[in-house]
Formats: structure tokens, C-alpha cells, sequence
């Protein structure tokens, strides 16, 4: 994982004004979810069973959380986008080998967490869990939110025909936010 010496030097120049990574909300909420969810018992004790078990998985699960919060900061990304690609990485975690069973594991784990039968009352009280403790900022989740990470999570590993099968079925502000979306997921 990155050190802090490294983390200090991811900038983003905007306006003609200097921002600091470190100094950012998407460091905090990469701290937030470091903390609280990979490295607690809290919400889940699914991560620490990696971190013993399979500490290379573990450490590769956390840099992808990592990353997805330096570039939801590099490239100015919405709150929304920005919590989107930060949740797809961690999500992912729970079956890293395979995207769709982790999109599976996922909505189990949403449903499960507040033992709500609709996921989008599990992610928003998860957030609002973090919010409350934490003092964080996270967005609400609206329902086109929740889909586009499980989209993400279902084509993360998908070929050039299934996106393509998967895109023709969207309307175009949502199938160019899910193709630029996608394109940084993978980037990860």
C-alpha cells in the first residue's frame, strides 16, 4: 500500500488552487472504510477472516479501496461517483475472483446488515451508520446509484459483447456514465 510520504504528493490542481489528497474527504472516507469495515469486526467480520487467512488478498482488496479514492480525487469525480467507485472496490472483496458472486455477496450483505429486505435501506443505513460515528460526509445512495455498482461489479470481468449486450439496454445518460464508471473500475 501506498506510504503517506507517496500520498502526499497526489495533488489536484483546480482553479489555479492546489488540493491536497491527504487533506480531501476521499482520504477520509478511505480511512473511514479502512478502519470500520476492512480492519472492524463493526459492520462485518467477513474482512478480517481475509486479513488472517489470506493476507495478500487482504492487502490487494485494501490498495484497490485505496486507489479507488485517489481517483475519485485525481479526476474530480461527483460525491455519488466518486462513494460509487469507492463501494465497487470494496464490494468486490468479498469473492475477488469472482465479480459476480461478489455482486451477489454484496446485495446478501446489504440486505443482511440491517436486516432490511431492500438494499438501498442497507447501503443508506450503513452510511448513515458511518456519518453519525465518524462525523463523515458520505452521500445518499439513490436507488440509480445501487444499480450502477452492481453493474460495475457484474462487468468488471465481462467481454467486449456482454458490455456491449448490457449497454444497449440502458438509456444514454445512464449507459455514458456506467461506460466512464467502468472504465475507472477497471483501472483500479
Amino acid at each position: 500500500m501506498k506510504t503517506i510520504e507517496e500520498l502526499k504528493k497526489i495533488k489536484l490542481i483546480k482553479q489555479d488552487k492546489s488540493y491536497s489528497y491527504l487533506n480531501s474527504h476521499h482520504y477520509n472516507w478511505f480511512k473511514a472504510i479502512d478502519l470500520n469495515l476492512l480492519n472492524s469486526d463493526g459492520f462485518t467480520n467477513y474482512f478480517l477472516r481475509i486479513k488472517q487467512n489470506e493476507p495478500a488478498i487482504f492487502d490487494a482488496l485494501q490498495e484497490n479501496v485505496l486507489n479507488a479514492t485517489v481517483i475519485g480525487f485525481q479526476k474530480a469525480l461527483s460525491d455519488a461517483d466518486s462513494f460509487i467507485l469507492a463501494t465497487a472496490a470494496w464490494a468486490s472483496g468479498f469473492v475477488p475472483e469472482n465479480s459476480i458472486r461478489a455482486m451477489q455477496d454484496f446485495d446478501h450483505y446489504l440486505t443482511n446488515y440491517t436486516i432490511q429486505k431492500e438494499p438501498l435501506i442497507g447501503i443508506n443505513q450503513m452510511n448513515a451508520d458511518f456519518n453519525r460515528v465518524l462525523m463523515q460526509h458520505l452521500p445518499k445512495v439513490r436507488r440509480q446509484d445501487l444499480r450502477l455498482i452492481y453493474r460495475l461489479l457484474l462487468l468488471r470481468e465481462a467481454s467486449a459483447n456482454q458490455i456491449s449486450e448490457e449497454l444497449s439496454m440502458l438509456n444514454e445518460p445512464t449507459r455514458i456514465r456506467t461506460e466512464e464508471m467502468l472504465e475507472l473500475f477497471r483501472s483500479i
